[in-house]
């Protein structure tokens, strides 16, 4: 069942030491979860009716309310340096806008507030939360990544899959982290269309029963990842965000149909109305460079196509 609120207790010892030992866990663990699930276990709003078909990751998005325009950049969480490297033209604008929108802001507080989010602060432990047979894979498999059990045996079952959904971190110097400590280095001003616990609450609210179930369901398809991956970022890299969606949609097939539904829902769908809202009071003041999910932009109920019904020019520049 979800994690109810009379079981959060305040900060003991055991929780101080996981905050002492962040630095050393988060070398391991990703900044941005819910963006790494996406990519693999969600999928882009289906295409309803005559949807854009868009075919970049930059666009320049202009306000009647303002003179001067933003920009409207897909990412992808990955520390490839194909991905991480801009490109001449995303540069140039990045570097023409004084404020940086984010999904999330990964500043120490919200990395610290995740931390704490994907741990069981009620005495559990993830051992006693699933199956003997389960808990031992998950062992095998973070241990394979270099985690000893010590570093993830308070976290939740929703943050094991979250790690085991994505490539195991090498640099941690994902695009986003990249573009936020350049942001900060520049001296612009930085914004989440988020915050930490909007993102986390996704997984977290989830009942236990799914929890597992996803997560069982992550390791049966570990094998299958890194050739997901390495789509997903040639998609990427041609900027295709048709064959982005594409790739998600197969994988979501391959979940129980009613997980697939409401991560559908919860997501994608309402995470797109809640950045594009959000986003509104930005272009209306322009110079803004915003930075989201590149599964985020496409099809009929997509950032890009949100952004145009409630009447902002969006063009293609990359």
């Amino acid at each position: 069942m979800a994690v109810a609120a009379r079981n959060r207790r305040p900060l003991d010892v055991s929780s101080k030491h996981r905050v002492l030992s962040l630095n050393r866990v988060v070398r391991h663990w990703p900044i941005w979860p819910c963006i790494l699930v996406l990519l693999f276990l969600s999928v882009a709003s289906v295409l309803a009716g005559e949807a854009p078909r868009e075919r970049g990751l930059l666009f320049e998005v202009r306000s009647a309310s303002s003179s001067a325009p933003s920009f409207l950049f897909g990412t992808m969480h990955s520390e490839d340096p194909r991905v991480t490297g801009l490109p001449a033209t995303v540069q140039a604008a990045f570097d023409a806008c004084p404020g940086l929108a984010l999904e999330v802001v990964p500043d120490a507080p919200a990395i610290i507030k995740a931390m704490m989010t994907m741990t069981y602060t009620d005495g559990r432990t993830l051992e006693q939360v699933l199956p003997a047979r389960l808990y031992q894979r998950v062992k095998e498999a973070l241990e394979a990544r270099g985690m000893g059990e010590e570093a993830f045996k308070d976290f939740k079952p929703w943050a094991v899959m979250t790690q085991l959904s994505i490539p195991p971190a090498e640099t941690g110097e994902f695009l986003d982290l990249r573009l936020y400590r350049s942001a900060v280095a520049a001296g612009k001003g930085v914004k989440g269309l988020e915050t930490m616990e909007e993102q986390l609450a996704i997984f977290d609210e989830l009942a236990e029963a799914d929890q597992v179930a996803l997560l069982d369901e992550t390791l049966a398809a570990s094998a299958l990842m890194p050739v997901l991956f390495r789509q997903l970022t040639e998609a990427y890299l041609q900027r295709d965000l048709l064959r982005l969606q594409a790739l998600s949609d197969a994988s979501l097939r391959e979940s129980e149909p009613r997980l697939a539904a409401l991560f559908r829902a919860t997501i994608i769908d309402a995470r797109n109305r809640r950045m594009a809202e959000r986003m509104r009071p930005l272009l209306d003041e322009g110079g803004w460079f915003i930075a989201i999910g590149a599964l985020h932009l496409a099809g009929d109920s997509g950032v890009l196509s949100l952004l145009r019904r409630s009447g902002y020019g969006v063009s293609v520049l990359y």
